[in-house]
């Protein structure tokens, strides 16, 4: 068993879909959780005609992404649309229409506890709630948070502490909201011994209650980890689970070990109180082969068979049960792939009530499955995808199933003819994509497991006039001296020669980071429509105060700062310089002016100089109780270990109003002594000496 191995009107309307009514409509509030609907069909009725798609922006992020992208409508105001992601670096960011960066708060990473992931931040898909206008978000500490969907801020009285034995279990899986309550299911690290369970939060009390899967009695385990966390079944007012396996220990040891000891390998049927209604093991699942439930039950009404609740399992096969009938065991078994260890069957079905089918991607094939008037199910098509390893999870929207081919070539975004399975649509991606795409209104929201969000739409509307937010966020403004600078805002780039007083537009979309480097020179990163593919940045830079951009072919890190007529980058533990800015004839060149151990983390420009952070926390590993900050020009730069503190300490951020100098770092397990975490290194005399503030 493991992880990722992972106005009142309005109200009025949006509640019966909440509750898991209507598969496949759109909740107008927007893609409000995994799946679009509680019952996890990843349908909408949306319908968006693949000839007339095309790529739209491209926008980096913190982390992994190994959650799906959800949608608010009218945030943060009227007719406006707020995309949300979470990241393993425990980053969640608010994007805008056109990718631009509304809002972002770090919750923090925990450190690799196995191989799996880079370390853990966020992991299973967050939850929005419109009644308390608010995104659920469970962090890799054993806590949920509620943060405004406007601002981003904490809800009075939250995080609230679910569990905390937080290195031997994570959720996995999509939160779900039922009712005022919100549901969450854990699993382990890389098949680690521990307890899974499921977990109630009542959203007005923050009162915690649990389901234990297997009891220790009988060794434990059980984990709920997959894509869509838990399901809803509106008719019968139930939550639907599919389980992992149990572990040795306990009774359950030897020759009476089972790996469906309790209700591991199961379905089970949950009341809202977390009370156990009904359950099932299939009796054909007997291998202790680690033979985990994968995704979470897709529920679906059939016209003949009643309402059905389809699992997968990672031997391959799809199970169908009827939900009222749940302990009579399965009505369909049906084999979809053959899968090994280097490729199981790790996916989340999603269901179309238009066709009436359930689509299902495996290691190399998409797949569509009928279930017949004999409540029987059968193949009626499928088409290869992938190179054989681990493709996306589709999504159905109207008449086509999108879906992220993953192949040794490289990614892509598809989309398949519903009924026939025809391709319709293929598109480059930036990096591999593991969850199922979200379609909401005319966009398609896909986040890549290597660290961005692409998104695409139709044409006719990738032209559509954005807000003109400025988030205040330190990569999007520079200024070169107190009076020049700029600002990236939702609509555009912005110039001001009066230090902030008034300010003009110099480039018409929006940069994920500005760096100003004289009153009329400096360089953009932009994601908007910058490419083809819109599946990676492209840097410009201008030395007539924006009247004409050149793009440099010359690669510049991630992240870039500028002043003084100098131009800084760096990438990993390197630190560059322009050797001539502007740049000349021969373009962009570079100079290597420092190399140290460790990540990069921040850099800010000093008179004639700059201040560079640096982390040690590399692949999630390390920490920072001894924080390294390297000083100087371009000639000589001084290394300064800043004093040490104890904790579980991460760097986050470096400011610069010379001589002040201050680093900002939390304690990311500081909580569990009841502290607020915050460490602030402050030094007034340019890096000289340093005081510490704990809180």
């Amino acid at each position: 068993m493991f992880g990722v191995r992972r106005t009142v009107c309005l109200v009025a309307f949006v509640l019966p879909l909440l509750l898991g009514g209507g598969a496949g409509a759109q909740p107008v509030g927007g893609w409000l959780g995994y799946g679009n609907d509680l019952a996890r069909t990843s349908a909408t009725d949306t319908a968006l005609s693949p000839p007339s798609v095309r790529p739209a922006w491209y926008t980096p992020v913190s982390g992994r992404v190994s959650s799906q992208a959800l949608v608010a409508q009218d945030v943060p105001g009227p007719g406006l649309k707020t995309v949300y992601v979470a990241t393993s670096r425990g980053v969640v960011y608010a994007l805008a229409e056109n990718g631009y960066v509304r809002w972002r708060v770090e919750l923090g990473q925990l450190e690799r506890i196995c191989q799996q992931i880079d370390g853990y931040g966020v992991t299973g898909t967050p939850a929005i709630d419109l009644g308390t206008h608010a995104l659920y978000v469970a962090d890799a500490f054993g806590r949920v948070h509620a943060l405004d969907l406007a601002t981003g801020a904490e809800r009075s009285g939250w995080p609230v502490s679910v569990y905390d034995d937080f290195r031997r279990e994570l959720v996995w899986g999509a939160l779900t909201i039922v009712r005022g309550s919100l549901y969450l299911g854990t699993g382990s690290y890389c098949d680690r011994k521990m307890i899974g369970k499921v977990f109630r939060v009542d959203l007005a009390s923050g009162s915690v209650s649990h389901w234990v899967v297997v009891p220790k009695r009988l060794g434990g385990g059980g984990g709920v980890w997959g894509w869509g966390g838990l399901a809803y079944s509106a008719a019968l007012d139930s939550l639907y689970a599919v389980t992992g396996n149990a572990f040795e220990g306990g009774s359950n040891t030897g020759k009476r070990f089972r790996e469906y000891a309790g209700h591991g390998e199961q379905i089970v049927q949950l009341g809202l109180d977390l009370g156990v209604r009904a359950s099932n093991h299939p009796r054909d699942i007997r291998q202790k082969e680690d033979l985990d439930f994968v995704g979470s039950p897709v529920i679906f009404r059939h016209r003949v068979c009643g309402e059905l609740a389809a699992g997968l399992n990672k031997n391959g096969f799809l199970y169908m049960w009827r939900t009222r009938k749940l302990g009579a065991g399965p009505v369909v078994r049906l084999r979809l792939s053959r899968p090994t260890l280097a490729a199981p069957l790790l996916s989340q079905a999603a269901y179309s009530p238009r066709t009436g089918a359930l689509y299902v991607s495996t290691p190399s094939l998409l797949v569509r499955v009928d279930v017949d008037r004999r409540c029987r199910g059968r193949v009626k098509w499928s088409r290869k995808v992938g190179s054989g390893l681990f493709n996306g999870s589709p999504t159905v929207a109207g008449d086509t199933v999108w879906l992220v081919e993953n192949a040794f070539g490289g990614s892509s975004l598809d989309g398949f003819r519903a009924g026939s399975g025809a391709v319709r649509y293929h598109a480059r991606l930036a990096g591999p994509a593991y969850v199922a795409p979200t379609v909401f209104g005319d966009r398609i929201y896909v986040p890549t497991y290597t660290g961005g969000v692409q998104s695409f739409g139709l044409a006719s509307t990738l032209g559509r006039q954005p807000g003109a937010t400025d988030n205040g966020l330190a990569e999007y403004r520079s200024f070169s001296d107190g009076a020049h600078g700029w600002a990236s805002r939702e609509n555009g780039v912005y110039a001001t020669d009066d230090g902030g007083q008034s300010w003009r537009l110099i480039y018409a979309r929006s940069a994920v980071r500005v760096a100003q480097v004289s009153a009329t020179s400096g360089m953009i990163a932009l994601g908007d429509r910058s490419t083809a593919c819109a599946c990676r940045q492209v840097r410009l830079w201008t030395a007539d105060g924006g009247v004409t951009w050149t793009r440099t072919p010359k690669a510049v890190g991630a992240g870039f700062a500028g002043a003084g007529g100098t131009l800084w980058w760096w990438r990993g533990g390197a630190l560059y310089r322009a050797a001539a800015w502007p740049p000349g004839p021969g373009g962009l060149r570079s100079v290597k002016a420092a190399a140290v151990r460790g990540a990069i983390l921040d850099v800010e420009t000093l008179p004639g100089g700059v201040a560079a952070l640096v982390t040690r926390r590399v692949s999630g590993l390390g920490f920072d109780r001894t924080p390294v900050l390297l000083l100087g020009n371009g000639s000589a730069l001084r290394r300064r270990t800043l004093p040490a503190v104890g904790g579980d300490v991460l760097v986050r951020s470096l400011e610069v109003r010379w001589p002040e100098i201050a680093v900002r770092g939390l304690d990311v397990t500081a909580f569990t002594r009841r502290e607020e975490g915050s460490v602030l290194w402050l030094s007034e005399d340019g890096g000289m000496t340093w005081t510490v503030t704990r809180r």
